[in-house]
């Protein structure tokens, strides 16, 4: 080949290469070259976000009931109350689906109320996140902040809850517990609604659920999560006080009382014959106190009915009234349905009628139902927050729903002064010498209460023991406050229920 063939190919060759090299550059400079400034941009800018602090639940007077802390370096959520208060202020957990549906400014990495006034509140409680923009070197070495919005704190709560009286029933319920029973609950509001303390128990410590959490001086049984979810019999994290559904029993006899006197079937010296039990055809429905004792009480009126918790008395009373009408009154007082507590999963507890009996069961509804149902048996099913708000209502007349905060609207139930007082003496006479609370007759004269015995199941099983104490303490009867406490087959009222009360209502009494 020529030279000047060779020095023509190698000028064309070296012009090709330069050509070649001079579009890939242009190409990476000019097409490419926004994309790789935003890569080079990522590896230097980084958004990193600022989870806000949780705000501060607290009782009236401001104790604490859940805070933050610093703990082992870090800032966690801690509940001084421990079991004693799990039941009404509930625990964290890191969210599911349903809980990001629910809070949509929520981080699936923040955890999130699950239960109680966590969750109830959450959207009050958990701010508003944040973030900070930082600029670091390539050896992230160097940071340089150059944007940040910061979090915003979530809003503090503050309870009606008395931390010192909610305590006090927890212990009083667990101590009694320990003895006889295997659950029960304890709520004590104001006739306003102002729920003062709300227990279920067993309970657990909420602080489990806090990853290497610190805990409560009230720790209770349960070690850790895994052994407390598989819990199946005592049902830890089952809220008793207000989901849970059991028969009345004699709590109960206060609504025929005070329906028969509204509707003018008795006044305050009707009388009835006790004859220690009626039968209906082939069934027998018998007076505790013959049963139990085998004594009758001669003539009962209203207020011996109320005082001595007479079973013949209010069989009666069921039937002059009819079975419409005892279920219209008993939706009245807010059975049946609930009570718009500010806590989530409350129950609505279950009123039976002739038409439910028939359309579900296929049975007629006859006399018996109606004894039944009017001592506070057969199909009937409360919760203990809504016997509470029965109570209140009764011997009040204003219908006033449940609030943890703040308060809700009162609902004036339209009934005679004159009727409500004769209810009062009966209850009265309740928790004086001859009625029958017993552990309470040291206060004879300056309450009112209500026991019951609810027999659950068969006969070999023992009873629910309740017993309901009004404590009339401030100016108005707003102010009134209500003790209701509920313990699960322990047996009778007021052997039972009765003691746990009465360490509630000297609290009241000589402290609140």
């Amino acid at each position: 080949m020529e030279k000047e063939d060779i020095f023509y190919w190698g000028q064309t060759i070296m012009v090709l290469v330069m050509a070649v090299g001079l579009s890939r550059l242009l190409f990476l400079t000019t097409v490419m070259g926004g994309h790789y400034d935003e890569l080079a941009t990522g590896n230097m800018i980084r958004k990193e976000a600022l989870k806000p602090v949780r705000g501060v639940i607290s009782d009236r007077l401001g104790k604490p009931l859940a805070m933050n802390i610093e703990y082992q370096g870090r800032t966690q959520r801690f509940y001084p109350g421990g079991e004693t208060i799990a039941g009404v202020v509930g625990y964290l957990g890191l969210p599911d689906s349903g809980d990001l549906q629910d809070c949509p400014k929520c981080d699936s990495q923040l955890p999130l109320g699950k239960t109680g006034l966590e969750r109830q509140y959450q959207m009050e409680l958990i701010g508003e996140p944040g973030s900070t923009t930082v600029q670091e070197t390539a050896s992230g070495q160097e940071k340089i902040e150059i944007a940040r919005v910061d979090s915003q704190p979530g809003k503090n709560l503050t309870t009606n809850l008395d931390l010192e009286l909610q305590k006090l029933s927890f212990l009083a319920l667990k101590t009694k517990l320990g003895e006889v029973g295997k659950s029960g609950a304890v709520v004590v509001a104001r006739v306003s609604g102002e729920v003062l303390a709300l227990v279920s128990a067993p309970s657990f410590d909420p602080n489990l659920f806090v990853p290497g959490g610190k805990r409560s001086d009230f720790g209770g049984d349960f070690k850790d999560v895994e052994s407390l979810i598989k819990e199946v019999e005592k049902k830890p994290l089952y809220n008793r006080a207000t989901a849970g559904d059991f028969a009345p029993g004699s709590v109960y006899k206060l609504v025929p009382a005070i329906a028969a006197l509204e509707e003018g079937k008795i006044n305050r010296d009707s009388s009835i014959l006790d004859t220690g039990e009626i039968k209906v055809g082939g069934s027998r429905f018998g007076n505790w106190y013959l049963d139990e004792y085998g004594r009758t009480e001669g003539e009962v009126n209203i207020v011996k009915a109320i005082s001595r918790s007479n079973d013949i008395f209010f069989y009666k009373m069921g039937e002059a009234l009819g079975a419409d009408p005892l279920v219209a009154w008993s939706e009245k007082f807010g059975l049946g349905e609930k009570t718009g507590i500010d806590l989530p999963g409350e129950s609505a507890g279950f009123v039976p009628t002739p038409y439910w009996r028939e359309k579900v069961l296929g049975d007629r509804w006859y006399l018996g139902n109606t004894y039944h149902m009017a001592i506070g048996q057969g199909d009937l099913m409360t919760t203990p927050i809504q016997v509470n708000r029965m109570t209140a209502g009764i011997v009040s007349g204003l219908g006033c729903g449940p609030r943890l905060v703040g308060r809700a609207s009162c609902l004036d139930l339209r009934l005679s002064p004159k009727n409500i007082n004769i209810v009062l003496e009966g209850m009265k006479a309740a928790c004086s010498p001859g009625g029958t609370a017993f552990p309470l007759f040291e206060y004879a004269g300056r309450i009112y209460c209500k026991t019951g015995t609810a027999q659950k199941g068969s006969k070999e099983s023992l009873a629910n023991a309740w017993v309901s104490v009004v404590v009339p303490k401030g100016s108005s009867v707003k102010d009134w406050v209500v003790v209701t406490v509920l313990v699960e087959e322990g047996g009778q009222g007021s052997v039972v229920a009765g003691p746990v009360a009465k360490e509630i209502t000297a609290y009241i009494l000589d402290k609140l």
